[in-house]
């Protein structure tokens, strides 16, 4: 079973942040999950509110400042105390993807937007994993039907997983010919995950901080868990495995 660090490892560093990202290399993770938006300046970075608030204490949208803007910002404003202020900025997803090139794979979750901001970030990803080479270690994730649409039409050498909370929107995912389901604990069962298994269709379950639980899912058979804490996950399920 593999561990998906959640934005990095939101429990333990600054969420979607490349120093999150690099504690949870360090902690073990191969794997993360990570938040796209678009900045002013038309590039995707990783953030997961639309507003600044939260992480970074400052007011706006995060489609209103530039790509150089928020990098420089402070994203440590919630969360676990961090001392260093490095790499605590909003990254470009290049960025990310540069800082952290020894991670096996990565889930990057697109939110639900209006129609245009979809097609963009659509083509943005169609552009950036242009082939099945480059595209190898990337899972687009989305409860967004229109984003699935999109790439599906323009970049169907990429692989999808949609996020679903409820059980009954598997179908919908087969549907759109997603190949991963990024599925809320609470919505597993036996009979949801024998559907999924029967379709080869990959189970990721978010986000799972419980090591009861984390237990539970392997049992289950599930392929990967998402958690905020890969610290805790990482030696769990290598202890399960072994």
């Amino acid at each position: 079973m593999l561990v998906y660090g959640h934005r990095g490892a939101a429990g333990e560093a600054p969420e979607n942040t490349i120093a999150g990202a690099l504690h949870a290399i360090e902690r073990g993770a191969r794997y993360i999950e990570i938040d796209l938006q678009l900045s002013a300046d038309d590039q995707l970075v990783v953030n997961h509110d639309k507003t600044l608030r939260r992480t970074a204490g400052r007011w706006g949208k995060t489609g209103k400042y530039t790509a150089s803007e928020l990098a420089k910002m402070d994203a440590r404003e919630d969360g676990p105390p961090w001392p260093r202020k490095k790499d605590c900025g909003i990254p470009t997803l290049e960025a990310m993807l540069r800082a952290t090139d020894k991670l096996a794979g990565y889930q990057l979750e697109v939110k639900p937007d209006s129609k245009a901001k979809i097609e963009r970030i659509a083509q943005h990803l169609s552009e950036r994993f242009d082939t099945s080479k480059a595209a190898h270690k990337v899972v687009i994730t989305s409860s967004s039907i229109y984003l699935h649409e999109c790439l599906r039409d323009i970049a169907p050498h990429i692989t999808r997983g949609m996020v679903i909370t409820r059980a009954d929107e598997v179908a919908t995912l087969m549907d759109l010919g997603c190949l991963y389901s990024a599925m809320h604990w609470s919505a597993c069962n036996p009979y949801t995950i024998r559907k999924l298994r029967k379709a080869r269709i990959h189970i990721s379950v978010w986000t799972v901080n419980d090591a009861q639980v984390i237990k539970n899912l392997y049992k289950m058979k599930v392929d990967s868990v998402i958690t905020d804490y890969p610290s805790m996950a990482v030696p769990l399920i290598g202890a399960l495995e072994r």
